[in-house]
């Protein structure tokens, strides 16, 4: 852990109390010089958290490393999100975390995985996404209203383009259908 605030400590140049204070969008705001966004720091970033919650996990401070999880997750998002993105391993880590957070991802992250899974075709995880979104807000409407639009999106889609995101057209159409 002493590592782990060292190295939050020199990527951003405060004290590592007052990092973990900080939302993740001022960190990416620290890291944005003349709308340059410093993706390599951003990327050491995200992946100082994502070690914190490993370590946090082992030391079995569970509410702790998912925090540092969800940090971490939102960090490699902006990474993935990135016009110059050369950090190909960082959509390995938007995996693995989506996969390790699983329902305890908080809405608005689950929105960003939505989106960027949605960008990238992981159509599958797409799907997954809004349906935690729905199970974390209660069948909010408009997250209704969004994967009713989501399905429509897939619908125009080619058969390739659907299986190679993981998901068919009759799964597709079968889920519609239930949403009308």
């Amino acid at each position: 852990l002493e590592v782990i605030d060292h190295n939050l400590e020199e990527l951003l140049g405060l004290k590592a109390n007052l990092v973990r204070q900080l939302d993740d969008t001022k960190i990416v705001e620290m890291l944005t010089n003349n709308d340059f966004l410093d993706v390599a720091s951003l990327y050491h970033v995200a992946e100082t958290f994502r070690q914190e919650g490993e370590i946090r996990t082992e030391m079995g401070q569970i509410a702790q490393a998912q925090n540092c999880q969800v940090r971490a997750l939102n960090l490699f998002l902006e990474v993935c999100f990135a016009v110059n993105n050369d950090f190909l391993e960082a959509d390995e880590r938007v995996d693995e975390l989506f996969d390790a957070l699983g329902d305890n991802t908080p809405e608005d992250t689950l929105f960003s995985t939505f989106d960027y899974y949605e960008q990238v075709g992981a159509y599958d995880r797409a799907e997954i996404s809004i349906n935690r979104m729905l199970r974390a807000t209660g069948e909010n409407p408009e997250i209704l209203a969004e994967r009713r639009a989501f399905y429509e999106r897939m619908l125009a889609e080619s058969d390739e383009e659907l299986v190679a995101g993981g998901l068919n057209r009759e799964t597709i159409k079968r889920a519609y259908q239930q949403l009308l």
